[in-house]
């Protein structure tokens, strides 16, 4: 039976399709929702923005829906009816904080504005409908539309949109108006974007960098590994970084070990796996990349520990090279002298230190 008593729907027999350019929210609960693309000529019958170069494959539309109009002393808000920037210098709420009056005056402007009706405050947004165009290393292109929060940080709103398509936001540099935009900023900070400006997003590292904190790797050592202590370093940039990966010394007999490791920023994990370690590179070196890169901010401190056996369960023990060498690994030939300060950590009670032990390099780019 199909049902009834909604607006802006279609109906295949199998599924209810809400019409999200034509209503801001999906008034269902307990839903699981899907996305429907839209071809060109669709997009262009409802309204939506036409001056871009879109392709029927390559446009998602968001089923987030926009948050209600907030009014704040101090803030920003946005007018949708003549796309223009406004901030609140003054407002009078009811019983239930909704607004009843607001004062405002043009961003960057001297005149001030009164409003009073919920006609006028329809106009405001908390929120801006804006365009992301996503670019990968390997040529795809992809056009989003979003509507982030104005004061949310860009790296927060953008995160679910770029999840959908298999993306993650600290993999991508973003610009506008040839500016890179500081993904810990929010959009309110953006000067000049408006309603339909595009951000674009970059998939433009290259090769990462690495850090080498250790004068060598003994050839003849012999550092014991059972997997009942754990091994661990920290790293804390004196630049933003973006983290993805790190290495740990090779087997010294045998072809592969199980490591569990955990990787920190400021006490927060961010990544912990269990992975069978294989395929030394340099003799001497397992590199690990990342599940997914990181950002770190300047100051911020990177924990890394690692648990290593032959298996862990039943603590098969086995040996491993080390390095040696670290107390001095500001004077180590790196090429971005000076970036880290390097740390013992709290949770090493398997030897490995500043000056000895696992985590010969660090890998990251620039952020």
């Amino acid at each position: 039976m199909e049902p009834t008593g909604f607006k802006n729907y279609s109906f295949d027999g199998k599924m209810l399709w809400k019409d999200t350019l034509s209503d801001e929210h999906l008034p269902f609960s307990n839903m699981e929702p899907s996305l429907k693309e839209y071809t060109q000529d669709q997009l262009k019958k409802k309204n939506a923005v036409v001056q871009f170069n879109f392709s029927d494959d390559d446009v998602f539309r968001t089923l987030k829906g926009k948050p209600s109009p907030v009014f704040n002393i101090g803030k920003l808000v946005y007018n949708t009816k003549d796309d223009k920037w406004y901030k609140v210098l003054d407002l009078k709420t009811d019983d239930n904080s909704n607004p009843t009056w607001v004062s405002l005056t043009e961003r960057n402007g001297t005149e001030t504005i009164e409003i009073s009706t919920q006609e006028r405050f329809d106009e405001f947004e908390s929120c801006l409908d804006i365009l992301i165009d996503i670019n990968t290393t390997s040529g795809i292109k992809t056009i989003m539309e979003v509507s982030p929060k104005i004061y949310e940080r860009l790296n927060v709103s953008l995160e679910n949109s770029l999840d959908g398509i298999g993306a993650s936001v600290s993999s991508y540099k973003f610009f506008f108006n040839g500016k890179e935009v500081d993904k810990e900023d929010c959009i309110a900070n953006i000067e000049g974007i408006t309603r339909g400006s595009i951000i674009f997003g970059s998939e433009c590292y290259g090769k990462p960098f690495k850090f080498s904190r250790f004068q060598e790797i003994y050839p003849n050592s012999y550092w014991s590994n059972s997997g009942r202590s754990s091994d661990g370093v920290c790293f804390v940039p004196s630049k933003n970084i973006i983290l993805c990966g790190f290495s740990t010394c090779a087997a010294r007999d045998h072809s592969q070990y199980e490591m569990k490791y955990q990787v920190k920023v400021n006490d927060t994990e961010v990544e912990e796996d269990t992975i069978i370690a294989s395929g030394w590179e340099d003799e001497f070196y397992y590199r690990h990349k990342l599940n997914e890169v990181r950002s770190v901010k300047a100051g911020q401190k990177i924990e890394i520990v690692v648990w290593i056996a032959k298996n862990i369960s039943t603590n098969d023990e086995l040996s491993t090279y080390n390095g040696s060498g670290g107390d001095d690994y500001e004077k180590i030939e790196n090429e971005h002298m000076g970036l880290f300060k390097i740390e013992n950590s709290n949770n090493s009670n398997n030897g490995t230190s500043v000056g000895y032990g696992h985590f010969p390099e660090i890998f990251y780019f620039l952020g």
